[in-house]
């Protein structure tokens, strides 16, 4: 079971490190900002597989508030890009 977590932890952090390049190099903003939600995305899996690693629920609390605060971010970054922010 561990070894198949940290394979998991070894993928998702493929992921972030793909992610991480999109947000530095991303053609356009709304690149940028999709990556983003897919790096919060990311996170909030390794926070879960590390909650399974220790078999803990301990966690669940802080990926509730990363993942509302990823929506909210991605959210408002849309809207500052559509310029619709200040309307």
């Amino acid at each position: 079971m561990e070894v198949v977590v940290l394979g998991a932890l070894g993928v998702v952090g493929l992921g972030l490190a793909c992610c991480l390049y999109r947000i530095v190099r991303g053609p356009s903003a709304f690149d940028r900002v999709l990556a983003f939600d897919a790096a919060a995305l990311n996170v909030v899996g390794a926070i879960l597989l590390d909650s399974i690693l220790i078999r803990s629920g301990a966690f669940l609390d802080v990926v509730l508030v990363v993942t509302l605060l990823g929506f909210l971010g991605t959210i408002a970054l849309t809207a500052f890009l559509e310029g619709r922010l200040g309307e």
